[in-house]
């Protein structure tokens, strides 16, 4: 999935998170084509990779500094 704000792409390391994410925005919009692929262009991954990095340092840090 795109996040609008920042256009990276979220990924799920597991296929059944993945699928349960995908029939509940189906239902939400079920005019929108959603799909579960495992096809995701190199340059993509390492985007969200680094996200997801930057994120979990974040809340690390958010929950280091209480």
């Amino acid at each position: 999935m795109r996040d609008m704000e920042d256009s990276v792409v979220h990924v799920y390391t597991r296929r059944e998170r993945a699928e349960k994410i995908a029939q509940l925005l189906q239902e939400e919009n079920p005019r929108m084509h959603i799909s579960v692929t495992e096809n995701i262009p190199a340059p993509a991954l390492a985007r969200a990779l680094k996200k997801k990095s930057e994120d979990e340092k974040e809340k690390i840090e958010e929950h280091t500094s209480e």
